[in-house]
C-alpha cells in the first residue's frame, strides 16, 4: 500500500479532498488545525515529545495519522510531513492509528522518534461473492455492488428489499406500498431493458430462483452482491436483468455464541389523504350539479354544519381516512441464533419471528412470519467437506375478505355525511351493499381471507479437493430441493348495517354484504417444488506471478407444481365453514398443473499477472423447455479485463497517494427466457358447451386458443461496461465511475395484425422488439479516524435511460403516439393548456363536446379541429426513475453511533387523476369557481369520477415524482467490554431507528413513490420508529 507523497502537489490535493468529503469532521471534533489537543491531568511531569509517522515499507510520511496518549483524550494528528508534537509524560503509551494501517502502541521518549506503520492488508484481501465463487475485491473485473448484512439489520423495515434503496449503485429500488405482507420494493438493476419481465435473477446461497428474498431474516444475511454487467453472463439465460446474490451466515471454528436481536416498531403512514369534510363535499357536489344543469341537493342543508342546526341523526361529518387509519400500528421481531463449532464441524442455527398489524383502526388483520435456518459444514477429511443447509419459513396472512384496492376505492367513494357509526352506536350503511369502511377494515364481521405460505429449502453439498491428481483441483456439487405450498381459505360473510328513516326517525336494519348478499366459501391449494442439481470441476493455482483459475460445470433444474380450488355459495350461516355445507347451486371447482425446466453447461477462465493485469472469460450453453427443440439452446459468452494501474511503477513512484486505481471493461451476451411456457405450440381452451338431443346437457368441450409460434426464442442482450475504481489517501477518497450500454433484441411482443373475433383465435407473440438501455454510475466515499472518532461519508448516483428502438405498432398510429423512440414507461395522455375561463374561449378553440368554463383545455395536436384520441401524446418520462441516488453518513465515538441515509430520485413522472366522489381538500381549496373569483386557480371546477372532461389522462395530472427522502436515521450505543463482562455477556447494543421520516417532493396528494393513478387510492408507504436490542452470550 502506498502512502502520501510529501510533494506540495499531493498535499494540496489531499487538503482539497479532505475539505470536500470530510464535512462531518466539523461535527466530530471541537477544532481541527495543524495540531489538535485536549486538556487532561496527569500525576507525572509532562513535556514535549516529538516524532514522525511513516510507512514501514516505503518510508513515506503519513499525513493525518492519530497520535493519542492511551487512556486519555490528549492527542494530535500528524502534519503534511508526518510530524507530530505532543505534551505528554515520557514513558507514557502512545497509540498511533490511521485508516489502511495497523494501529500500534509505543512508549513516548525524549527527543524525536520515528514510528513506522504496517499496511492493513485486510482491505486488500477483502473478497466479494460472484457467480459460482468468490474473488478478491481488488482484482474483480466485473461490475459488482455489495452491501453487508450488518448494514441491513436494524432499519425498522420488515421487508429486506426496502433496505436496498440508496445503498447499492445501479439498483433502482422503489417501494410502492407499506401494507404488511405486501410491502415489497420493485427491484430493477440499471433500470428497465425489456418490454416483458424486468425482474432480476435471485440466487440465495448459490441456488438460483429461490423465492422469499423479501422475507429473509436480516440477521441471517452475510452479504448481498449485485452483478450488473457481463459478470452476470455466467448465469446465461436468466442474466439479462442482472443477478442478486444473497449469502447467509455460516458457522465458525470458535466457541458457540448465542445472539439475540429484538425490535419493537411503531408504523404509520408517510402521507394520508386529507379528504373533504361534509360541508365542503356538499358544496362540491352542488357545484358539480350546477355545472351539469341540475338543481342543487344540499343548498338548504349544508349551512347546518356551520350554525349547528344540522340533523345529526341523519347527517354525519365523517373523516373516512380517520375511520380507516389509526396513527400508528405495532410491529415486533425477535431473532435468536447460535453459531460456532470446531475445525471439524461448524454450524449456524437461527430462528426468527415477526408480527405486523396494518394501520387499520380496530382491526383484527395481521401478518406473521416464522422461520428457522440451519447451515452446517463438516470437514470429513483433509480433502472432503460436506454441507447441509436447511431453511423453513411460514407466512400467515390474516387478510380482509375485501381486497386492499377495493377498501381504498370505497374510502374515496364514501360521502363524508354518511356515518361510520350513528350517535346511538349503530353502524351506518356505507354507500351501498353495507360497504361501511369501519366494518371493512376491522375484518371482524365480514368473514376472513386466510393465506398460509410454507417454504422448505434444502441444500446438500460437497467439496472434494483432488491433490493426488494435481494441486488446486477440486470437485464440488450440490442437490437443492425447494418446496412451497400455499393454502388459502376465503369466507364471505354477511353483516348488519342500518339506514336512517328521516320521516319516522327509525333505524332500519339491513343484513348484506358486497358479494350479492351471498355467504360463500372458496378454498385454494397450490404446491410446487424446484429441484436443482449442480456439479463443478474447479482449478485454482498460482505459478509465481501468474494466477490461473478455471472451472467447468453442469446444472439442471426443474420447477413443477399443481393447484386446485373449490367454491360453494348460498350458505345458511358462517358455520360450519366447509365446502360440504354450501349449496350445489353454481358450485364450481378446478385445477391445473405447470412445469418448466432448464439444463446448463458453463465455465469460466481467469488469469492474472501480478494481480496487475486481469482477464476473465465465461461461456454458458443453456437449454430451456420454454422453447421448441430446435430453438431451445442458446450460447452466452462474457469477457472482462482489468488493469490495476496503481501497481505500475510510474504510478508508485510519482503518485504515491494512489493506493489503488483500476481500469476495467466488460462485454457479454446475456439471455432472458422469462416468458410464458409452451408458446411454441397451439393450444385449445376447455369451455362449457351444449349437447343437444333428447336429453340436452352441458359438457366440457375444446375451442381453439392461442396459435403457436414454433420460432419463439430467447431475448438477447449485448452488454458493454467500462469503469474506473480508485482508492486514494488510504480511504480518504474512494470512487467508482462506470458507463454501460445494453441493446436487447428478439423481445417477445405482439404482432399488430387482426383476425375476426368470432374465430376465438389469439395470434402468438413474436421475437421482434428491440430496446436500448444506457447510463452511468458514480460512487464516492470518504472515511477517517480522528482520535477516538470514526466517521464516514459515501454517496452514489445512478442514471439510466432506455429507449424502444422497435415495437410493432398499427399502421394508423400517429407518429406522436408511437412507443418507438420513447422510454418503456411513457404515459399516453392529452396535452393541455390551462383552464377555460369563458364561453368565448371555448367556442374559439377545438374542445370536448360538453366543455364549459372551468374545464381543462385540451390541445388539438393533429390540427383537425376535433379533440379525440388522436390528440394524445407520449410523456418524456415514466414512473420508473431515470436517476436515483443515495447519501450515507455516520459517526462513531466510544461505542456511540449515529448514521443517516438520504435517498432520492429524479426524472420520474406519475399520472395521478382525482377519480372518486370525495377528493383531497387540496382540490377543493384550489378549484376554479369563476373567471372573476379564481382566474388563476390550480385545478378545474368541481368534478368527480363521472366527469368525462376533467378526468382524462393528461399532462394536467402528470406529476413530477422527484423527491429527496430521509430514508433512515439510526442512533445506537454499544456498551463497553468492561461493562458487559460484568454482566457475563459478550456484547450489548441498543438501537433507535426511524425510516421515511422526511420527504421533499412536489406531489403532496400521495407519496411520490406510490404508483396509484387515482389519487391516494393505494395503501400508503410506511414511516417507522423502532427500538432494538442486540445481545450476544
Amino acid at each position: 500500500m502506498n502512502t502520501l507523497n510529501s510533494n506540495l502537489k499531493s498535499k494540496h490535493i489531499l487538503l482539497a479532498g479532505m475539505l470536500s468529503l470530510g464535512a462531518m469532521t466539523v461535527f466530530a471534533v471541537p477544532s481541527l488545525s495543524g495540531e489538535m489537543t485536549a486538556s487532561y491531568s496527569v500525576s507525572q511531569q509532562s513535556q514535549t515529545v516529538k516524532g514522525v509517522v511513516v510507512d514501514k515499507s516505503t518510508g513515506e510520511p503519513i499525513i493525518g495519522a492519530n497520535v493519542v496518549v492511551k487512556g486519555t483524550t490528549n492527542g494530535v494528528i500528524t502534519d503534511f510531513d508526518g510530524n507530530y508534537t505532543l505534551d505528554a509524560p515520557v514513558g507514557s503509551i502512545l497509540v498511533i492509528s490511521y485508516i489502511g494501517y495497523q494501529s500500534i502502541e509505543v512508549k513516548a521518549v525524549a527527543g524525536v522518534q520515528q514510528i513506522r506503520l504496517d499496511e492493513d492488508t485486510q482491505a486488500l484481501e477483502e473478497v466479494v461473492v460472484v457467480g459460482y465463487g468468490v474473488q478478491k475485491k481488488a482484482t474483480v473485473t466485473g461490475s459488482v455492488s455489495t452491501v453487508k448484512g450488518s448494514d441491513l439489520k436494524t432499519t425498522g423495515t420488515a421487508n429486506i428489499t426496502n433496505t436496498f434503496a440508496g445503498k447499492l449503485p445501479g439498483v433502482v429500488a422503489t417501494n410502492r406500498s407499506g401494507e404488511p405482507g405486501n410491502d415489497y420494493s420493485d427491484i430493477l438493476i440499471r433500470g428497465k431493458g425489456s418490454l416483458n419481465d424486468n425482474s432480476p435473477l435471485i440466487v440465495i446461497d448459490g441456488v438460483a430462483n429461490r423465492g422469499g428474498l423479501e422475507r429473509l431474516n436480516p440477521s441471517d444475511i452475510e452479504s448481498v452482491n449485485v452483478l450488473k454487467d457481463a459478470s452476470a453472463a455466467i448465469y446465461g439465460a436468466q442474466a439479462a436483468n442482472g443477478v442478486i446474490l444473497v449469502t447467509t451466515k455460516r458457522g465458525t471454528s470458535d466457541k458457540p455464541t448465542i445472539t439475540y436481536n429484538g425490535s419493537f416498531t411503531l408504523s404509520g403512514n408517510t402521507r394520508t389523504p386529507d379528504l373533504m369534510n361534509a360541508y365542503q363535499c356538499m358544496t362540491w357536489t352542488d357545484e358539480i350539479r350546477k355545472g351539469n344543469g341540475q338543481s342543487p341537493l344540499y343548498e338548504n342543508i349544508k349551512g347546518g354544519y356551520l350554525d349547528g342546526t344540522i340533523n345529526r341523526n341523519q347527517y354525519g361529518d365523517t373523516d373516512w381516512m380517520d375511520v380507516v387509519f389509526r396513527s400508528v400500528a405495532p410491529q415486533t421481531r425477535h431473532s435468536l441464533s447460535v453459531s460456532g463449532g470446531s475445525e471439524k464441524v461448524k454450524f449456524y442455527v437461527s430462528g426468527d419471528y415477526s408480527y405486523q398489524e396494518p394501520n387499520y383502526r380496530n382491526t383484527s388483520l395481521d401478518f406473521q412470519t416464522g422461520q428457522v435456518r440451519s447451515n452446517i459444514d463438516a470437514q470429513i477429511s483433509d480433502n472432503l467437506k460436506i454441507g447441509v443447509d436447511l431453511a423453513a419459513r411460514r407466512e400467515k396472512r390474516n387478510n380482509s375478505v375485501i381486497s386492499t384496492d377495493d377498501i381504498f376505492w370505497e374510502a374515496f367513494m364514501a360521502y363524508p355525511w354518511l356515518y361510520d357509526y350513528y350517535p346511538n352506536g349503530l353502524p351506518g350503511p356505507g354507500l351501498a351493499n353495507g360497504n361501511n369502511l369501519a366494518i371493512l377494515v376491522a375484518g371482524k364481521e365480514t368473514g376472513y381471507n386466510r393465506v398460509n405460505d410454507t417454504f422448505v429449502d434444502s441444500k446438500f453439498s460437497f467439496d472434494l479437493k483432488l491433490p493426488w491428481i494435481t494441486e488446486g483441483l477440486s470437485l464440488s456439487g450440490y442437490a437443492a430441493f425447494d418446496y412451497h405450498a400455499r393454502e388459502q381459505k376465503q369466507l364471505w360473510d354477511v353483516w348488519d348495517t342500518y339506514d336512517y328513516n328521516a320521516a319516522t326517525g327509525e333505524y332500519i336494519k339491513k343484513t348484506t354484504n358486497m358479494n350479492g348478499n351471498n355467504i360463500s366459501l372458496r378454498q385454494d391449494h397450490d404446491d410446487n417444488v424446484t429441484k436443482t442439481f449442480h456439479l463443478k470441476l474447479d482449478y485454482q493455482r498460482t505459478f509465481g506471478d501468474h494466477r490461473v483459475g478455471a472451472f467447468v460445470a453442469y446444472e439442471q433444474s426443474k420447477y413443477e407444481g399443481e393447484n386446485f380450488y373449490g367454491w360453494r355459495g348460498y350458505y345458511l350461516s358462517n358455520r360450519p365453514d366447509y365446502l360440504d355445507f354450501g349449496a350445489d347451486k353454481e358450485k364450481t371447482n378446478g385445477g391445473r398443473g405447470y412445469v418448466t425446466a432448464r439444463q446448463n453447461y458453463f465455465g469460466r477462465l481467469n488469469y492474472a499477472y501480478k494481480d496487475r493485469y486481469m482477464f476473465e472469460f465465461t461461456l454458458r450453453h443453456d437449454g430451456s423447455m420454454n422453447f421448441a427443440s430446435n430453438k431451445r439452446w442458446g450460447t452466452f459468452p462474457g469477457l472482462s479485463v482489468g488493469w490495476r494501474m496503481s501497481e505500475e511503477d510510474f504510478i508508485k513512484n510519482n503518485f504515491s497517494f494512489i493506493n489503488d486505481l483500476k481500469l476495467r471493461a466488460s462485454w457479454g451476451k446475456l439471455g432472458n427466457d422469462r416468458v410464458d411456457a409452451f408458446q411454441y405450440i397451439s393450444t385449445y381452451n376447455m369451455q362449457n358447451g351444449a349437447i343437444l338431443g333428447e336429453i340436452p346437457n352441458i359438457n366440457k368441450g375444446f375451442v381453439p386458443g392461442r396459435v403457436g409460434n414454433p420460432d419463439i426464442t430467447w431475448e438477447k442482450v449485448d452488454s458493454k461496461n467500462i469503469a474506473v475504481d480508485g482508492n486514494f489517501w488510504n480511504a480518504l477518497l474512494g470512487f467508482t465511475v462506470e458507463y454501460f450500454y445494453q441493446n436487447r433484441t428478439d423481445i417477445l411482443t405482439p404482432k399488430q395484425a387482426s383476425i375476426p373475433y368470432y374465430t376465438g383465435l389469439t395470434l402468438p407473440d413474436q421475437n421482434i422488439g428491440e430496446v436500448s438501455n444506457q447510463g452511468v454510475e458514480l460512487m464516492l466515499s470518504h472515511k477517517n479516524r480522528i482520535n477516538d472518532i470514526n466517521y464516514f461519508v459515501s454517496g452514489n448516483f445512478t442514471f439510466t435511460k432506455n429507449k424502444i428502438k422497435f415495437f410493432d405498432e398499427a399502421a394508423n398510429t400517429p407518429e406522436w403516439q408511437r412507443r418507438t423512440g420513447h422510454s418503456i414507461d411513457s404515459w399516453l395522455m392529452y396535452k393541455t393548456d390551462g383552464i377555460y375561463q369563458s364561453w368565448d374561449e371555448i367556442n374559439s378553440t377545438p374542445h370536448m363536446a360538453n366543455a364549459q368554463p372551468g374545464d381543462i383545455k385540451y390541445l388539438d395536436i393533429d390540427d383537425n379541429g376535433v379533440i379525440n384520441d388522436n390528440d394524445r401524446i407520449r410523456s418524456k418520462y415514466g414512473n420508473v426513475p431515470q436517476i436515483v441516488y443515495g447519501l450515507n453518513m455516520g459517526i462513531e465515538w466510544k461505542g456511540l453511533e449515529f448514521s443517516m441515509l438520504w435517498t432520492g430520485q429524479a426524472r420520474a413522472e406519475q399520472m395521478i387523476v382525482p377519480y372518486s366522489y370525495n377528493l383531497d381538500k387540496e382540490f377543493y381549496n384550489n378549484r376554479w369557481i369563476s373567471a372573476e373569483e379564481t382566474p388563476n386557480s390550480k385545478y378545474p371546477r368541481a368534478f368527480d369520477k363521472d366527469d368525462y372532461e376533467n378526468t382524462r389522462w393528461s399532462d394536467f395530472w402528470l406529476y413530477d415524482a422527484s423527491f429527496i427522502r430521509l430514508k433512515n436515521v439510526e442512533l445506537a450505543y454499544t456498551f463497553p467490554k468492561s461493562f458487559v463482562e460484568k454482566l457475563k455477556i459478550q456484547n450489548l447494543r441498543l438501537v433507535l431507528t426511524g425510516t421515511n421520516l422526511l420527504t421533499f417532493d412536489k406531489v403532496k396528494v400521495q407519496d411520490p413513490e406510490s404508483d396509484a393513478t387515482s389519487t391516494g387510492q393505494k395503501y400508503p408507504q410506511a414511516r417507522t420508529y423502532t427500538f432494538g436490542v442486540n445481545v450476544s452470550f
